[in-house]
């Protein structure tokens, strides 16, 4: 299994897409920065059994302008292949 770890975050937007690229089409795809400054505006890909709570989750934090917290796999040097969100929680501040 990848290493994972867990991070405050920014989502910066979040949709589905039916590339078929990660896994079941559609896949939701969330993009995320870092509030420690780790990363900025990476895309990661949330696998079917969450993706209708994890997109509602990222909805919600863009419209609230709440930070989420994320457990993500560690993302790859340039973004490139998408890391998954295994979970995805709104903060309340």
């Amino acid at each position: 299994m990848a290493e994972l770890f867990g991070v405050v975050c920014t989502v910066n937007q979040a949709g589905p897409a039916a590339d078929g690229g990660e896994g079941p089409n559609p896949v939701v795809y969330v993009n995320l920065t870092a509030a420690d400054g780790s990363f900025a505006d990476y895309w990661f890909f949330v696998e079917d059994l969450a993706k209708r709570e994890a997109l509602a989750v990222a909805l919600a934090a863009l419209t609230s302008r709440r930070r989420v917290s994320a457990t993500i796999e560690t993302p790859h040097p340039g973004n490139s292949p998408y890391t998954q969100i295994y979970r995805l929680y709104l903060r309340s501040s």
